[in-house]
């Protein structure tokens, strides 16, 4: 969406009390670099900092000499993107708290579009809408594994969201607010209890604080047309993006023996052995999807079996978890 010259004196004027940007970032390289550059650039015309909170122990991100006039970055004494998010709350200086994935680019018009929803709906924690970029699209268009993420609607949020009653035309709330683009009054997001720590990856860390959220008076919104970037560029081959998914389903097993049984995976012993064996055989699956011939004609092929070690991933992530 394009915005009116209006846009930055708009917001310039809503952000009086300052905007407080918190980025965790752990071994992202160029897309922390990318993100970073484009929330300086985005924000430089109105109050504002940035907060950067590196989740690594064996890599520092490397910030820019001109940015540090309004970039700090802090080292997370602790792990795990939940206390990474409160260190960074912790630290800001501003009354309006903006969570950032370090591979979400944001745009002035996004700023200045937020402006306009935090004065209209005060009451609210707030997501914009997002997309992968141009190029990333057209790049993993050419590819299997992009192809599936097509299919299945893994390259946009309307994608993700089947389950949302999504409106393309206006703001709309929702029961579960995500942390990719997340802005928030600080004294609400103290009130609510901040982040729960206790979960190791990112992931259903999102779920436990919006349930807290719907419990309040707080409305969680997503504008669909506001756009902000994902830039999952070096999260776009199958690896890396099933190893994601298993971390996700580690941090959904703490969250049901937190008493979320919503997002309890119920499944016979069988079942789970006959997966937990697809796992530990996940090499030999890896290498006849090298051997399909990249073509879309072959795509059904590779799409179930790529299908079936998800499932493994999933599985694995789920039920190797203890009890606490």
């Amino acid at each position: 969406m394009t915005f009116l010259k209006t846009g930055f004196k708009e917001a310039h004027n809503m952000f009086l009390t300052g905007l407080s940007i918190i980025i965790p970032t752990k071994d992202r390289g160029e897309v922390f670099r990318k993100t970073l550059a484009a929330a300086y650039h985005s924000t430089e015309n109105i109050l504002s900092e940035i907060i950067i909170v590196n989740d690594s122990k064996t890599k520092t991100p490397v910030i820019a000499p001109n940015y540090k006039d309004r970039v700090t970055l802090i080292n997370n004494p602790k792990s795990g993107v939940a206390s990474a998010r409160n260190l960074g709350a912790e630290f800001s200086r501003f009354q309006t708290l903006l969570f950032l994935d370090d591979d979400i680019l944001i745009s002035p018009d996004n700023i200045a579009h937020l402006s306009n929803i935090i004065t209209s709906h005060p009451q609210s924690a707030i997501n914009l809408n997002w997309t992968y970029p141009t190029d990333l699209t057209e790049q993993i268009r050419e590819t299997q594994f992009g192809r599936y993420l097509f299919k299945n609607g893994f390259t946009s949020l309307k994608g993700w969201s089947s389950n949302l009653k999504w409106n393309d035309d206006k703001i709309f709330e929702v029961d579960f607010i995500a942390s990719y683009f997340l802005c928030i009054k600080k004294e609400q997001f103290n009130e609510i209890g901040r982040y729960n720590e206790s979960f190791p990856h990112a992931g259903a860390e999102d779920f436990e604080f919006a349930t807290r959220l719907k419990k309040s008076n707080i409305s969680g919104l997503c504008d669909p047309q506001s756009i902000v970037l994902h830039n999952e560029e070096d999260r776009s081959e199958l690896r890396p993006w099933l190893e994601r998914k298993e971390r996700s389903a580690e941090t959904r097993k703490v969250a049901v023996n937190m008493g979320h049984t919503a997002l309890e995976i119920k499944s016979s012993t069988l079942k789970i052995k006959i997966i937990h064996l697809i796992y530990n055989i996940k090499e030999v699956l890896f290498l006849i999807l090298r051997v399909i011939p990249n073509h879309k004609s072959f795509d059904v092929i590779y799409f179930k079996i790529t299908n079936i070690l998800m499932a493994a991933y999933l599985y694995q992530g789920y039920f190797k978890i203890k009890k606490p």
